[in-house]
């Protein structure tokens, strides 16, 4: 094969346990962009051809005369032994001029005919995405003023317990009684500002006392500062469809008690106390949800109620959206979130990245519609928007693993659990001492809060604390 400046022909074999040994993006759809020389085929090429050696940067435009497609590359060198590859210098322009590339999305290498996507839809998505990533490029340059504060910013549950964010536990249950003690409302000349003010100090209380809520919730308060700042994470080598849990629970960026519902067939963004009289089981039942991956474009998918993830390309119950044609540049324009069996792929079909700003977190945009991302807006709206990081609404959803819903269980439920166990649901008293020697007790402090279980003054101001939901006699402990 003839070669052009700039370009030259490396022969190798792969046996056994010897492999390519390259670390290449593929991204672009079309060649393989070298990132790195590992042990391999490629590093002893490169020692016994030093005036032909293969460096980060160079790219493969060709293995065995397979040529434009990444994808059927990457199968061929997985398919062969014996590979021809045909590298381009990194400083040398290749002959097509380059698109701007689009951050997450690339073709995947599929054939143009596709089950659910007539021919060429694919390129006119990427199409559009392109002028879309382009647009984006253009405006780098221009410098942004870190907006204020959001109105719907969570509450420092630090500054309501007057403690400071390295505080031990014992500051935090000298602080929590303390607060009790002046704020508990038959014992406050302002009843109605302490029953406010009580909830408050329970609330963060469950969050600080907490190990892995208090750390979720510190991680939280980190990413919102990153959001304001307009401080970004580099997210290049996360891979949502290897991240993303199979079953997953969408809690938007700084909402940590807020989750999607599905509520009488329709989405609503709620937390526990919103959804009175829900118990903890419906609660979390309805919010889970899961992805069906698209093959035409790497990181498409839709959004699917859990139940039915599974009914594939015509299938499934999918958060949708409404646009008219016309409308893909334009990111003023809003859609409410609904949920549809429509498979329509303008409807329906998302690009899933990473949050700039929180890891764990990730954002879904409409595949057709750049810059039109699911946001939660407050109160409990889910919605299509665009401009999502100059305003309130939040377009970062952390996407907890359904089987940690346990995980959110309060401290207040894992003890009725263990009271109405000993007869307790029948209106009678348990003893404090058989409530801390309950198994589920012992494992609930252990494994979710990593110490030893509460003494008798501290379930004493638990229970002073929650009085609206427990009766507890201080003389016979129980």
């Amino acid at each position: 094969m003839a070669t052009k400046p700039g370009q030259w022909m490396v022969t190798v074999t792969i046996s056994g346990s010897n492999r390519l040994g390259v670390d290449a993006d593929w991204s672009d759809g079309k060649t393989l962009y070298i990132k790195a020389i590992l042990a391999g085929a490629v590093h002893d090429w490169n020692r016994e051809n030093p005036t032909k050696a293969v460096q980060p940067g160079d790219r493969v435009i060709s293995v065995n005369g397979v040529t434009g497609d990444a994808q059927a590359m990457v199968r061929e060198i997985k398919d062969r032994n014996l590979l021809l590859l045909l590298f381009q210098k990194a400083d040398e322009k290749m002959e097509d001029s380059e698109p701007v590339p689009v951050p997450g999305v690339a073709r995947a290498g599929m054939p143009l005919t596709l089950p659910g996507m007539p021919p060429r839809t694919v390129d006119i998505l990427l199409e559009i995405r392109a002028r879309a990533a382009e647009k984006q490029e253009a405006q780098k340059g221009i410098a942004r003023k870190p907006p204020p504060k959001p109105s719907n910013e969570p509450p420092n549950h630090y500054e309501v317990l007057g403690i400071e964010m390295k505080a031990d536990d014992a500051a935090i249950k000298k602080s929590y009684r303390k607060l009790v003690l002046q704020w508990h409302p038959d014992k406050h000349p302002a009843r109605s500002e302490a029953e406010v003010k009580i909830r408050q100090i329970n609330a963060a209380y469950e969050t600080i006392s907490n190990p892995l809520k208090r750390q979720s919730y510190d991680q939280m308060l980190q990413a919102i500062e990153r959001k304001r700042l307009n401080i970004r994470l580099e997210t290049q080598f996360i891979k949502p469809r290897m991240s993303i849990p199979k079953e997953f629970m969408l809690c938007p960026l700084g909402s940590s008690d807020k989750f999607v519902r599905i509520v009488e067939n329709q989405l609503l963004v709620q937390s526990r106390d919103e959804a009175l009289g829900v118990a903890f089981q419906e609660f979390f039942q309805a919010a889970k949800f899961s992805l069906w991956w698209l093959p035409e474009v790497n990181n498409m998918c839709r959004l699917r109620a859990r139940e039915t993830a599974g009914q594939g390309m015509e299938g499934g119950i999918n958060v949708s959206f409404t646009f008219e044609a016309g409308q893909e540049e334009d990111d003023s324009i809003e859609s409410a979130c609904e949920l549809s069996a429509d498979q329509d792929m303008k409807r329906c079909n998302l690009i899933v990245s990473a949050s700039p700003f929180s890891q764990g977190a990730y954002r879904f945009e409409g595949a057709f519609w750049p810059g039109r991302y699911m946001a939660y807006r407050s109160p409990e709206q889910l919605r299509m928007a665009g401009k999502v990081d100059e305003g309130n609404d939040v377009a970062d959803f952390v996407l907890v693993d359904f089987s940690a819903a346990y995980k959110f269980m309060t401290t207040s439920e894992v003890l009725k659990g263990a009271v109405d166990s000993q007869g307790g649901a029948e209106g009678g008293y348990v003893k404090l001492s058989d409530l801390r020697a309950d198994l589920q007790v012992r494992l609930y402090f252990q494994q979710m809060l990593g110490s030893a279980v509460w003494n008798n003054k501290d379930f004493e101001t638990f229970f002073e604390g929650h009085y609206e939901e427990w009766d507890f006699d201080a003389k016979n402990l129980s």
